[in-house]
């Protein structure tokens, strides 16, 4: 029995002792998320600094919990402004939290990537009952050598790289599609401002017509013509009604909130935006957008893998250390046994291969997304410019004419010195430029929020403080809102 309880002991101070050498051969490389720091990212594309560890609060109370999910079935937030709607995108759009799930969980296959194998324990007893019984327990830990770990880990920053400027991508394109939804929803405002300022002209014309066919100076047929006019311009305002409707619960699902309160909207439609010379924007799209960006980290990752692929064959060495109690007769052993890996058939010369391939898709990847980048450049400011000067004609001097030439017809008409069909023509005018100028407002903000997106703009609507602008081709005095509107000429009795 005493014989029993010094092998026990024997074996318990060997094992403690090889344990303390493996723990701190291991701990010669720490490792810790705050190796992260150089490779982290803000969902702008800012380097973040890692915080340092006696910095981070423990969590608090209820951590492990899930967090109490807010029903967004039964009500949600009432935004007005552009900036409201892109500051509850971000925080709710689930875009954007499976691209931030996405970044942590490259952030821990990098940790993951540097930690060092594990020990392994074991005991035995080669035979357990008579005088010849023997007892042994020993430790064994696997040495990674060539520096392995560091490279597998650079590898796996690299991905975290990837990750968050994948995020920032996310980022943008949930702001793109806000962007689009909220002037998609501005322009459909304005035209129902249109609809009712033209049914309230069909509808004056249709009592034009009435006193006129009173006073045996018009027909009944121009009053049943102007009737269908002035239900036509009714059917046309309902319609628009209904548009409105659907487009706010469009801009409402573009935030990620499809229950949210949205009703009118306050935006400028007629705000004035800048040129872009093409060339320089082409320039920084390229320096700035960050699908360049992550297609660059693809490329350091694929030259990490390339490096580690070299020195996978150089062997780890995994050393055993061990004790062994026999009982009779009483005798101790040390047992040690160091055993490695001969690389005489596998050198990982096909992994090899495979990875020097990588590079150069890698590369070729990236300059597939500057051409492309460069491509959709050209075509977003072509139209852009197009809808720009559009817009601008339309206001300095097409419309100013159809307003004045409806308020002209109207007034002769009243006086009997021209026909009906005059007075409709002019006003069918006055309806497709009033439209078509509302529609060339649309394009205009369409083309702003594709050069945004491009750019990845955090400001918006665009100044001529962002990039690659340039002076305006051709300027207009700006006319505000309630000065653009379609209007008429007040008709005297006759």
């Amino acid at each position: 029995m005493k014989h029993c309880l010094k092998a026990r002991s024997h074996l318990l101070l060997l094992v403690g002792t090889v344990l303390f050498v493996a723990v701190t051969a291991v701990a010669a490389e720490p490792v810790s998320e705050s190796d992260l720091g150089p490779f982290l990212l803000g969902e702008s594309g800012r380097p973040l600094a890692a915080a340092p560890a006696e910095a981070v609060p423990s969590p608090p109370a209820g951590a492990g919990q899930p967090a109490e999910r807010k029903d967004v079935s039964v009500a949600g937030p009432a935004p007005h402004g552009l900036a409201e709607f892109s500051t509850l995108a971000i925080e709710n759009h689930p875009q954007m939290r499976a691209a931030r799930a996405a970044v942590e969980e490259a952030r821990g296959k990098a940790v993951q990537a540097r930690l060092y194998p594990n020990p392994v324990l074991a005991g035995s007893s080669p035979q357990m009952a008579g005088s010849d019984s023997q007892w042994n327990g020993f430790v064994s830990q696997e040495f990674i050598t060539a520096g392995k770990l560091k490279l597998s880990q650079q590898a796996a920053l690299r991905e975290v790289q990837k990750a968050e400027y994948e995020l920032v991508r996310a980022r943008y394109d949930v702001l793109t599609g806000v962007r689009l939804s909220f002037y998609d929803l501005l322009v459909s405002q304005r035209r129902l401002e249109i609809y009712k300022l033209l049914y309230d002209i069909a509808n004056r014309s249709y009592e034009l017509g009435q006193r006129l066919a009173e006073a045996g100076e018009g027909t009944r047929a121009d009053t049943l013509f102007w009737s269908i006019e002035r239900d036509r311009a009714e059917v046309r305002l309902l319609n628009s009604t209904v548009n409105i409707e659907t487009e706010r619960r469009e801009l409402a699902a573009s935030i990620g909130l499809p229950m949210a309160d949205v009703g009118a909207i306050d935006g400028d439609l007629f705000q004035v935006l800048p040129n872009f010379d093409l060339k320089e924007l082409q320039r920084a799209v390229v320096a700035r957008n960050a699908n360049p960006q992550a297609a660059a980290a693809n490329i350091a990752r694929a030259q990490w893998t390339l490096e580690r692929s070299v020195v996978e064959p150089i062997p780890n060495v995994t050393v055993m250390a061990g004790y062994q109690r026999q009982v009779g007769p009483p005798q101790d052993q040390g047992l040690i046994e160091v055993m490695c890996e001969v690389p005489l058939f596998d050198r990982n010369q096909g992994t090899i291969r495979s990875a020097r391939a990588g590079i150069a898709t890698a590369r070729a990847e990236l300059r597939s997304i500057e051409i492309m980048l460069a491509d959709q450049t050209a075509k977003a400011v072509n139209g852009y410019r197009q809808a720009r000067r559009l817009a601008e004609w339309y206001q300095e001097l097409i419309l100013p004419k159809a307003r004045e030439n409806v308020r002209i017809t109207q007034f002769l008409y009243s006086q009997g010195e021209l026909t009906f069909l005059r007075l409709l023509e002019a006003q069918r005018i006055l309806t497709e430029t009033e439209l078509a100028y509302v529609d060339s407002q649309r394009s205009r903000w369409q083309g702003a929020v594709e050069i945004a997106n491009l750019l990845q703009l955090e400001e918006f609507p665009p100044t001529m403080a962002a990039p690659a602008t340039t002076e305006l081709e051709f300027t207009v005095e700006r006319k505000p809102p309630e000065q653009a509107a379609p209007g008429f000429m007040p008709l005297p009795a006759p």
